[in-house]
Formats: structure tokens, sequence, C-alpha cells
């Protein structure tokens, strides 16, 4: 069956943009990279739509995280920029969770 691309949560990457927002105008990777992490709404919003498919993949928390991660710039990109479109980021995180699931 495989994982699903999941609707745009746009509630979510407002939220990443107002958190932006609070630490200032600058130009800083590091804000870039906290403003998305922030609570993990992000990634708590794609596992838990994921998570029974995940579980059956052999991926947990912990990796799906570690797999997240390596996405950090691509939902920069996404929430705050507008460079990338959902469905972009969407194929990205698939393709690379099938590249380390259990086989």
């Amino acid at each position: 069956m495989g994982l699903q691309k999941l609707k745009e949560p746009y509630e979510i990457k407002e939220f990443i943009r107002n958190v932006r927002q609070n630490f200032g105008s600058t130009n800083n990777i590091d804000h870039d990279s906290l403003a998305v992490w922030s609570f993990n709404k992000l990634q708590k919003f794609l596992w838990d739509n994921w998570k029974p498919e995940l579980k059956k993949m052999g991926i947990r928390w912990q990796l799906f995280l570690k797999i997240l991660k390596l996405h950090t710039d691509d939902f920069i990109k996404w929430a705050l920029y507008d460079k990338m479109s959902w469905d972009e980021v969407m194929e990205r995180v698939i393709s690379t969770i099938e590249q380390y699931a259990e086989r």
C-alpha cells in the first residue's frame, strides 16, 4: 500500500511562520530550523497520520525523526519561503522513508 501523500497542513505552516517571526527578520538558518522543529508539530502530524504504515515498515519514532531531520531544508523551503510545494516535500520524505524501511 505504501505511505499516502497527506493534505497540506496549513495551520502548521502558519504556526511555523509565526514562530519564525518571533525570532526576528534576520536571515538565520538556526532560527529557520528551530521554527520548523518547534514542538515537533509537523513531525507529530506526519507520524500520527502514517503511524500504522510506518510500524509495518519497521520505522519507529526515533528513526522517523532522524529521517525527517534529513529534510529540514525541505520543510524550511516549504513553510517559510514557499520555494517548495507540499507535494514535492511529501514525495521526497516518502522516498527517504522507503529507502530506510526494513525490507
